[in-house]
This record gives structure tokens, sequence and C-alpha cells, in this order.
């Protein structure tokens, strides 16, 4: 029955539902000319009220190349991801192919349109740079054979290339500066642990912290829940935690727009960073350098990363990776040594 009523509708019943012209339908399914995020929107959603939708994935998977590659991340005010997608970007212009950023700022909705326009074959393939909030959209391009390239994710089936840092020995350099410093005192700060690379940091932390018998306190360890902006985090956490009537002699952050949020809550309270309190964060931004005092930090190649995605993707749209893909690389990250820190008197 479902089948029938596929085979019924028609690409003037999917304009009228759309409120666009047939030509612009048209367009779309077939890529003959560009067509505005807005409408490709529309046009998704009335497909898929219609029951049209799935016939045209399967038709223009088949036969179509747009020398367009989608990158996926959550938020183009992050340094973090503003380089990685410049290494995107500069990788992808080199191999003729043009880039829609598509940044969902975490919300389900963004998500799920973004996956809609994927696997609808509006891009050739796609860099996913964070876990989804659904990760069942993760599963529909897997089954769609969408091309994807992971970057900042780790795979979640063995047919899609990564590159990723060593979260835990990341945190392992942060934890062993701070010892050499004379510091067992150390507190963890995190943004909401949304993707696996936060949940290793902080998991990390607890191993390191009981490994080496560091000062343990339940308070010490404050990670927001609710998504927001990371700074503001930082800020907050930072904050609560110079209300504790005990306070460490150094911070770990889950990254640097964390840490920084900290720093402001901090300086504000009349503490001094160094001298009273240390500071580290995790992703080694550019702000790192002009923040007073320069912020210490666990160094990822962002822009690198960004370059390696497309560098598998390009493999995996060419049909060149093999069941048990082998393209998928740990790097180790370094530790950046800055005025944040300093060794306890």
């Amino acid at each position: 029955m479902v089948e029938e009523k596929m085979k019924n509708v028609t690409m003037r019943e999917v304009a009228r539902e759309a409120g666009v012209a047939q030509s612009t339908v048209s367009h779309f399914l077939n890529g003959t000319a560009p067509v505005a995020l807005e409408t490709r929107n529309k046009i998704i959603r009335a497909i898929q009220k219609l029951n049209y939708y799935p016939n045209v994935t399967a038709r223009n998977f088949k036969r179509r190349k747009t020398s367009l590659i989608g990158l996926f991340v959550p938020d183009v005010t992050n340094p973090f991801y503003a380089e990685l997608a410049k290494g995107v970007i500069d990788a992808a212009k080199e191999n003729s192919y043009n880039v829609l950023l598509y940044a969902t700022d975490y919300q389900r909705k963004l998500e799920k349109d973004f996956v809609e326009l994927v696997v609808s074959k509006q891009v050739d393939g796609v860099v996913v740079g964070y876990n989804l909030i659904e990760e069942r959209l993760l599963d529909k391009l897997d089954k769609a054979q969408v091309p994807v390239a992971l970057v900042d994710v780790y795979g979640v089936n063995n047919s899609w290339p990564s590159v990723v840092v060593n979260n835990e020995e990341g945190i392992r350099q942060g934890i062993s500066y701070l010892l050499e410093l004379g510091h067992r005192k150390i507190a963890y700060l995190s943004e909401p642990p949304y993707a696996l690379a936060l949940v290793e940091r902080q998991r990390s932390f607890l191993r390191w912290v009981r490994d080496w018998k560091l000062d343990f306190r339940e308070n010490w360890i404050l990670v927001e829940k609710k998504q927001r902006n990371r700074v503001e985090i930082g800020f907050f956490l930072g904050t609560k935690l110079i209300k504790e009537h005990s306070l460490p002699t150094a911070v770990m952050c889950s990254s640097d727009l964390v840490a920084i949020g900290a720093m402001k809550a901090f300086l504000s309270s009349g503490l001094r960073i160094p001298e009273d309190i240390s500071l580290i964060g995790f992703d080694d931004i550019l702000l790192c350098s002009y923040v007073h005092p320069s912020l210490t930090s666990i160094k990822q190649p962002k822009y690198e990363m960004g370059r390696t995605a497309v560098k598998f993707l390009k493999k995996v749209i060419a049909g060149n990776n093999s069941e048990e893909n082998e393209d998928k690389v740990v790097i180790n990250p370094s530790l950046v040594k800055r005025l944040s820190c300093q060794a306890i008197n």
C-alpha cells in the first residue's frame, strides 16, 4: 500500500505541498541548479509527508555528483570548530569541492534537517564533526550509504574513517605537569559531555586522580548539564568552585573556553593566577595566547584534523574504502606551557 502511494505522488504535488514552483523541486531532486537551504527544507518536508522521498533518495544517490561536501558541526562561534572548518574548507578547495557548512547549535531539529539534506543527495559526502544528539540519525546516514568521514568523533561502525585525539593521553599530560609543579589538589570543570571525547576526558581525569592517589573531593568535579555558551559555563562553574570551603590549588578544564570563563571567575573574586590557583585548558585555541595570563593548554591539531578528514572522505566518495577501514587515526596531543600555571611555593 505504501509503495503504491509513493508511485502515485507527482512532482507537482510535492511542489504544491512545499509552496514552491515545480521547476524548483526538479532542480532540488536532480541537482541542476542551486536551491536555498530554507527552500530545500520545505521540499524535504513535503517529500516526507507525501511518501515521495524514499524513491528520490535511491535514484539520486546512484546518478548525481554535486562537487559539494557537507560539514556538520555544532557551533561555529567556538574557535575549535572554526579552525577545524578552515582545514576542511582549504582541503576541499584543493580537491575541487565546495563546502556546505551547517551548524546545529545542538538542536535536534536542525540535526534532522541536515541529515535529510545529506541523505537526499544534495552533497556528495559529509564530514561529521561531533556526535549527534539523536544517534539514530547516524544510523540513517549509514543505511543510506552516504559517504562519511568523522573528525573529533569516534566511529560508529567499521566503514567510516575517523581522525581523533587521544584524550586520555592529553589529560595525563596535564595532570603530570601539575604534579611536577607540586599540585595534588586538582579540580575538574566541564561543559556537558555531549560527545564521547568529553566523556573520555572526565573519565581519564578521575582515573589518573585515583591511580596517582591525589586529593579527591566530589565537589571539585563540576560538570554542567545545560548546553550553553562555553565561556558562560566556565564562569558559572568557576564561581561555584570558589564558594567551596576548601579550594584546590589547580584546575583542569574540558576545553579552553570553559577555562577562560573560569579564569574570569577566579580573577573577579580576587584570586591570582597562577599564584593562588593554576589553570589548564584543552584544545589550544588562538585565544590561549591572548588572555592574561596566557593559558596553558592541551593542543589538538585542529586544522590538520580537518584536512585529514577531507582526504579520508575523498577516498570514501571514490569507493576506495574497505569494509574494515584502515583510515582510523588517533593523534597524541601535546602540552603547551604558558603563564597560567606555576609551582606551589
